[in-house]
């Protein structure tokens, strides 16, 4: 186990390299500066040079990126030109809970309601519940979580009026602010939702005809106790190995859905920051959403062998 943490380190090191370098090079093949975007005809070309100067954006490429991993390395993502100078770091510590709300009631609600919804799907197989689960989510999945965000907001904003267009403001103040998320956690999850059960309903079928759980039914046992306790562990595997690609895509999708709902979070930050061209805001959300994924994918290996003990003879 050591060694496969060892390797997955080196590699996850390699990784974020590779995503440091790919940034930066994006960053700076865009016409302007951050001071270009930001001057908007108010600063002089002398002091906008001056300016870059300062911050080293006249250096050469290759001195600004070497420059930029000596700082990452001792823990410093920069300065944010668009906030004057501030310290990335700061800003993101500011702006990272409304997104880790966000995305641990956005997972939460996948994972409450798609696993129930395949296991009581394949449990009633050809029923009206199985029919209307999977034409639901057929639908779901194929309409991007940004459609979904606009159509709650012309039902319960526009059409009901039951919430604000920008609910989101003041999400993650207090504890009371917690339900301004429920919409944003729902439009974020949905296809994801829909997609994962689709997945456990075939995963439980296919384990439901084994022959352990004919066995099982076999000696009298309980339908539920067949179902959860013979079934459902064993239909968990290709499930768990699709909660890593669901958190990243809960996490690269909150960018859009806080934008939408006006929350006060990373993901918005990093629309401003893409604006304004603000290079340090910039790496330092891509950074924060690379480890994010990749210590989910990690996550996600480590709980292989609780379900299935043949991932740990394998590694």
């Amino acid at each position: 186990m050591l060694i496969y943490l060892a390797r997955r380190v080196f590699a996850s090191a390699v990784t974020l390299l590779l995503i440091c370098l790919i940034t930066f090079l994006l960053m700076h093949a865009v016409p302007g500066g951050p001071f270009d975007a930001r001057s908007e005809g108010r600063l002089s070309a002398e002091a906008i040079q001056r300016l870059e100067a300062h911050y080293g954006l006249n250096d050469p490429l290759p001195a600004q990126f070497l420059g930029l991993m000596g700082n990452l390395v001792q823990g410093d993502l920069g300065l944010s030109f668009a906030q004057s100078g501030q310290p990335v770091s700061s800003l993101l510590a500011d702006k990272f809970l409304p997104s880790f709300l966000l995305g641990v009631m956005s997972f939460t609600f996948v994972i409450a309601v798609g696993i129930p919804l395949g296991v009581m799907a394949a449990v009633r197989r050809g029923s009206a519940w199985d029919i209307a689960n999977l034409v639901t989510s057929t639908i779901l999945a194929a309409v991007p979580h940004f459609v979904i965000a606009f159509l709650m907001l012309l039902i319960f904003a526009v059409g009901l009026g039951w919430v604000d267009v920008r609910l989101g403001r003041g999400f993650g103040d207090s504890i009371a602010s917690l339900p301004r998320g429920i919409l944003p956690a729902i439009a974020l999850g949905a296809p994801s939702m829909a997609i994962l059960s689709r997945l456990t309903r075939g995963s439980m079928l296919e384990v439901l005809q084994e022959d352990y759980v004919r066995t099982a039914r076999a000696k009298g046992l309980r339908e539920r106790t067949v179902v959860v306790r013979h079934a459902l562990r064993n239909a968990l595997v290709p499930v768990i190995t699709l909660l890593g690609p669901i958190f990243a895509t809960l996490i690269t999708g909150s960018i859009v859905i806080e934008s939408i709902f006006g929350l006060p979070g990373v993901g918005a930050a990093f629309i401003d920051s893409v604006r304004q061209r603000d290079y340090g805001m910039i790496m330092g959300v891509t950074l924060l959403y690379a480890v994010a994924i990749m210590a989910a994918n990690l996550v996600v290996d480590l709980l292989y062998p609780l379900v299935d003990p043949r991932a740990a003879r394998r590694r």
